[in-house]
């Protein structure tokens, strides 16, 4: 079964200043919000797991505060029950565990560290988390014997539902570029000819362009033009009137002018490719299925260990 990780003075005060303020922000950030079996749990902790969800890509839609709180408190009661039970995973088995995710994210442990610092997770959060799945795990099958398997005409019927789904189907891809010519705003006879000098520059643009390679070189000379990073735009989702007008241009060729806000536009089609997604591995779908049923047991057992649990809330609002 798989497991599933200026002046002196003004100086001065100003530090004290800084220090107080810095002082407030780690209380507010380490205050206590429950204690689960004497296990304190702060604000950090719970700001910690929701930026690791939408890092790991969270089943929950826009998960909440309680939601994250519960999930640590049902955490530390996994641990606790596994420790009590002596069957907590090992220091060494987490650590391969979160190297085999590293591996999977074509990094390793120290990359998977800087990952997760510079989106502002401890790398402590997730070895907690993987701490406490793999030893309730390991709970379930030494306490419980609970063996779960996957019959193979179940992982055929899975990937033949997934086969079928939309949104593996291959999408075309048109990437784009756009130059705007911005025109102040004034009176409207003046504004009138101050957007028509602004097409006589777009046509001037459109005829030096050549390619989305270099456009700086098509703008030079021309006062105030904005040129947009290229972005990807699957095709669908296009005009159809500008998508036949991009497809007859071709890559490589601006078309407009066109009135765009207070401005000038001129668009590129700078090359279209199209995109399958991967379907998922067979091994992939099966350890879905495999998750799914586990998770079942999870919740059933979750319950009595939860009435057992010693839960004192600090803070009351998290408790409603």
């Amino acid at each position: 079964m798989r497991m599933r990780g200026f002046s002196r003075n003004t100086i001065l005060a100003c530090s004290m200043f800084l220090c107080i303020a810095c002082g407030t922000a780690r209380a507010d950030q380490q205050s206590v919000i429950v204690t689960v079996n004497d296990q304190p749990i702060t604000s950090y902790d719970i700001e910690q797991r929701l930026r690791l969800w939408q890092i790991l890509g969270s089943s929950k839609q826009n998960p909440t505060r309680k939601q994250a709180l519960q999930s640590l408190i049902d955490d530390v009661i996994k641990i606790s029950e596994a420790k009590k039970n002596k069957v907590e995973a090992p220091v060494e088995m987490v650590n391969g565990h979160l190297a085999r995710m590293a591996k999977g994210m074509q990094t390793d442990m120290n990359g998977l560290a800087a990952k997760l610092k510079k989106q502002g997770v401890s790398i402590n959060a997730l070895k907690q988390y993987a701490t406490a799945q793999l030893s309730f795990n390991r709970l379930l099958v030494a306490l419980y014997k609970v063996n779960v398997s996957v019959d193979p005409a179940e992982v055929d019927k899975a990937m033949q539902k997934i086969s079928t789904d939309p949104r593996l189907k291959p999408v075309t891809v048109y990437q784009i570029m756009e130059i705007v010519l911005p025109v102040e705003k004034s009176d409207p006879s003046m504004q009138q000819q101050l957007l028509y000098a602004r097409a006589v520059e777009a046509e001037t643009i459109k005829q030096r362009f050549k390619g989305c390679g270099n456009p700086r070189a098509a703008t030079e000379g021309v006062y105030n033009t904005v040129i947009k990073k290229p972005m990807e735009v699957d095709a669908s989702k296009i005009p159809p009137q500008l998508k036949q007008v991009l497809d007859k241009a071709g890559p490589g060729r601006l078309v407009g002018p066109s009135l765009q806000g207070d401005g000038v536009q001129l668009i590129a089609l700078c090359g279209r490719k199209n995109f399958a997604p991967p379907p998922p591995s067979r091994q992939a779908i099966e350890s879905m299925l495999e998750n799914k049923k586990f998770e079942g047991f999870e919740q059933r057992y979750m319950r009595d260990f939860r009435r057992t649990a010693f839960i004192d809330y600090k803070d009351p609002s998290y408790s409603q």
